[in-house]
């Protein structure tokens, strides 16, 4: 009876051995003939920076770096032979409030120099200054920007801009008009 056992569980292993054979090669098949699923070209759903208008968007902080106190974010016109000119997007005050300007009723900042030499854009009303101590008109991509906002409402605030395309544009290939 013993040696009738152990044929009989011989038998029942092989068996289990050649269902667990087929199943295998049943499941290889079957994944073999299903097409991968499609893969979407990354580079037609995200956008190159080249393809971004010219902007410069900026982030000023406290004193310890935990809070943005006020964030500016401007259009830029960079026309070839002509002084830039900063289009106000939007503001983000401390609390979260945006304000949001579009067409023509985006201030407008002017574009100079500060007393040491540095790149700066001063709102229209002339009550605030942001210093862009690296800007780099003419530049492609995006780049970061150090800048330092002075201001009686914001005081002497450091902070960090973004600027991007911010390369020279022939007049005929700007399109006018409000954005």
């Amino acid at each position: 009876m013993n040696a009738r056992l152990s044929r009989l569980f011989a038998i029942l292993l092989l068996a289990g051995f050649a269902v667990a054979g087929v199943a295998v090669i049943a499941v290889v098949h079957f994944a073999a003939d299903q097409a991968p699923p499609a893969q979407k070209d990354v580079a037609a759903i995200e956008p190159s920076p080249a393809d971004f208008p010219p902007s410069l968007d900026c982030a000023f902080h406290d004193m310890m770096r935990t809070h943005a106190v006020v964030s500016f974010y401007f259009d830029v016109d960079v026309i070839k032979d002509q002084t830039p000119r900063f289009f106000e997007r939007a503001i983000v005050a401390r609390d979260g409030t945006r304000t949001n300007f579009e067409g023509d009723a985006r201030p407008v900042w002017t574009y100079g120099l500060d007393d040491d030499g540095k790149p700066m854009i001063k709102s229209s009303d002339g009550a605030t200054r942001i210093v862009l101590y690296n800007l780099k008109l003419g530049a492609s991509g995006m780049l970061p920007v150090e800048a330092g906002i002075r201001s009686n409402v914001y005081r002497n605030l450091g902070g960090e801009c973004r600027q991007t395309n911010l390369h020279s544009r022939d007049p005929a290939d700007v399109v006018t008009g409000p954005r």
